[in-house]
């Protein structure tokens, strides 16, 4: 186990610190973004933030290492304009997806199909697809030519990293320093074999399944004004919460969990599957609830050797 963790965490170290080489900031954006590749190579990732903060930088980056198919979304863009570009590319492992929230609801409907069944119907025929992942970026200020995305749409992406406006400090280095960012990269696809047969094989204990459990009841059970937060029962984000609080662990050089493996990803995981038909939601009230629940994890002990 210390070989592969020792690897593992070689790997999950290399990523990030390429990322840096691209983008000034954004480190939780980062880490997040490196887990979510490293654990699944299905992945689904929404880039949301404002515009100018790097999403569409790393999505182009992460797309220079991998055999990269992109769609850039406008509000006149048709399903079989995707459909046919898609059944007609040469094969691809990363589908990039540029301003996802311009897609119109059939539009929507088509990536709903691609995302869940990795296949598109086209013309009364069936195109299946291997193994890829989804990066897709989204403007979060910008409302002209913005579709609703249903929920049922959102909960198919098993992350949505928020990109924050920068700080003084990294404004300064962004502005003032000889900060070149890296255009292109190489990740090797059996290092992405390794880390997610790694996640794969790694066994949890009773006691850190009873703590998993503890904790997506506390997700689910969440209320606002009386009303629950969630639309449905976060079944695909508690699977994903689990294989990146593996991956965490292996890349801090541990063979078990502990409570800050769910905590660092938990806005990511479910932050964007809240209900849509909860009225008068406030931000802040939403992201007070989020910080008390991470709080509220941290708190829970794992028996001895796992805390």
């Amino acid at each position: 186990m210390e070989d592969i963790i020792k690897r593992v965490r070689s790997i999950y170290e290399q990523i990030y610190s390429d990322l840096d080489k691209v983008l000034i900031g954004q480190s939780h954006a980062k880490k997040v973004i490196t887990s979510s590749f490293l654990c699944d190579k299905n992945s689904k990732i929404l880039l949301t933030g404002n515009t100018g903060t790097g999403k569409t930088t790393i999505a182009n980056y992460l797309g220079s290492c991998l055999q990269k198919e992109k769609i850039s979304v406008t509000s006149d863009l048709l399903p079989s304009d995707v459909q046919e570009q898609l059944i007609n590319s040469s094969g691809f492992n990363l589908l990039h997806i540029d301003e996802f929230n311009r897609a119109s609801g059939k539009l929507q409907s088509a990536f709903l199909e691609l995302f869940a069944e990795r296949q598109i119907s086209y013309t009364g025929t069936t195109y299946g697809f291997n193994s890829f992942y989804v990066l897709a970026t989204q403007n979060s200020a910008d409302i002209a030519g913005i579709f609703n995305v249903p929920q049922a749409v959102y909960d198919r992406f098993d992350v949505n990293v928020y990109f924050e406006l920068l700080s003084s400090s990294e404004k300064r280095e962004l502005f003032f320093s000889d900060f070149e960012p890296r255009k292109k990269g190489f990740i090797n696809p059996e290092d992405i074999d390794y880390t997610t047969g790694a996640v794969a094989n790694f066994e949890l204990t009773e006691a850190e399944e009873d703590f998993l459990l503890k904790v997506f009841d506390m997700v689910d059970s969440l209320e606002y004004n009386g009303k629950p937060l969630f639309g449905g029962t976060n079944i695909r984000a508690h699977k994903f919460a689990i294989k990146l609080a593996k991956i965490n662990a292996l890349a801090d050089g541990r063979s078990f969990i502990k409570p800050s493996d769910l905590t660092d990803y938990i806005v990511s995981l479910y932050l964007h599957r809240i209900n849509q038909n909860v009225a008068n939601v406030d931000n802040q009230d939403v992201h007070d609830m989020f910080d008390k629940l991470n709080k509220d994890v941290l708190a829970l002990r794992l028996k001895k050797g796992h805390n």
